[in-house]
């Protein structure tokens, strides 16, 4: 009897012990992982930057300490349907794919090499990924890799320019990959060759138009605007968003604190390409600059409904080149931006705040979250789309949350 009740109590401590440290690895969990995958940077000297998995993200806080899949570097995090690609910037050339495994837990499913940093993404549905990589300073063609999402193999490279001006030593620096039917949109900044990251001919929007998917090695046409600047900002791949009718929105920034340099003349606004059209529609011009008492677009993405979130830089700081991208001027708000009716609103209950990088956005039911970064702390905010307001979330222990995905 003593045995048999020492082997009883062994089973229950073994049985105890695996139910707290097996179950996450072994069992099943119905429907895969749920809650919310984020793209999170940590603070301190390397700022190391890790994809963690929450169940809620309004409560509490949120942090990857004791979890979480380290990244190496600095990372670009581009959502793919249920799949997430990370892509290194500047310590690593691997651009890495992450899904759900269905049994519970977020997993690396493939991966590939590149030469330069692709900086730029892009996708047709959910089946193709795009990467663009990008040369710094000369004129040599910028590769686009087509990967296919299932195995995150690349299957097809095509080189280029898009657009340069070798007399004047400018080339064309890409704000967006945007596949529309048979039709791929590549906007553009003219910037320096050099690498000295100036913007001399700032005043004009440019597309530049190829077929797809069998996008050749120049476009079909450059199709330009004159009422407003170089279209996005360096860093972000929502430079041309598409509404629910198939309707193609740019925007411009020209500011100096988002890289400009000199700054545009022309007025931060947004442009339309209608859906079946190839040229911008002499009809619409949001005048951004008109809207927000002189603010200008950092950044915006489409979050349904025919609506638009955007962070606006309230005043730009000509002392302050790049201001935008850092941590000591806290001067962005949060608005909404009807597209269709041509209104801007702020989103209510949202601080002033910077953001160097934002993800394209995962949007449920008119719902999208964000993070927002002030002097004394960073936080997630809900927002509601529709109309305009947000509620206070968790408490994030690091920098910044670069996006947030549903795997």
């Amino acid at each position: 009897m003593n045995v048999f009740k020492k082997l009883l109590g062994m089973a229950a401590i073994a049985a105890l012990f695996c139910t707290s440290a097996c179950s996450d690895d072994d069992d099943p969990v119905p429907g895969g992982t749920t809650g919310i995958t984020i793209g999170l940077k940590t603070t301190g000297g390397d700022e190391t930057e890790f994809i963690v998995n929450r169940e809620d993200v309004m409560t509490g806080e949120v942090s990857a300490v004791g979890e979480g899949i380290e990244q190496t570097g600095w990372r670009f995090f581009y959502p793919v349907g249920k799949t997430l690609f990370t892509s290194g910037y500047d310590d690593s050339n691997e651009c890495i794919a992450y899904h759900d495994n269905s049994a519970g837990k977020v997993v690396e499913k493939g991966k590939f090499i590149f030469n330069n940093p692709i900086e730029m993404f892009g996708h047709d549905g959910d089946d193709t990924f795009l990467g663009m990589e990008i040369i710094r300073t000369g004129f040599s063609d910028r590769q686009l890799y087509f990967v296919d999402v299932e195995d995150a193999m690349v299957t097809k490279k095509v080189g280029t320019r898009i657009w340069e001006d070798q007399a004047n030593k400018l080339a064309a620096w890409p704000t967006a990959l945007m596949v529309r039917g048979n039709k791929l949109f590549i906007p553009f900044h003219k910037i320096d060759s050099e690498g000295n990251w100036t913007t001399p001919e700032p005043d004009k929007a440019y597309v530049a138009v190829y077929p797809y998917p069998n996008v050749s090695s120049e476009p079909e046409k450059i199709i330009m605007d004159e009422r407003t600047g170089n279209i996005g900002a360096n860093g972000f791949s929502t430079g041309l968003i598409q509404a629910d009718n198939g309707d193609l929105y740019s925007y411009s920034c020209g500011a100096v604190m988002a890289g400009f340099a000199p700054a545009s003349g022309k007025p931060s606004g947004i442009l339309r390409i209608k859906n079946g059209e190839t040229v911008f529609d002499d009809s619409y011009f949001l005048n951004i600059e008109e809207k927000t008492n002189g603010g200008k677009i950092f950044w915006f993405d489409y979050a349904g409904n025919g609506k638009a979130l955007a962070r606006i830089i309230t005043e730009d700081n000509p002392n302050a080149p790049w201001g935008a991208y850092g941590r000591e001027i806290f001067n962005q708000k949060l608005v909404v931006i009807d597209l269709e009716a041509q209104t801007v609103t702020d989103v209510a209950n949202v601080p002033l705040h910077a953001k160097r990088y934002t993800s394209p956005l995962m949007v449920e039911n008119g719902m999208v979250y964000v993070s927002i970064e002030t002097a004394d702390d960073a936080y997630v905010y809900k927002v509601d789309v529709n109309k305009s307001t947000a509620v206070k979330g968790a408490r994030i222990i690091g920098k910044t949350i670069k996006g947030f995905y549903k795997l």
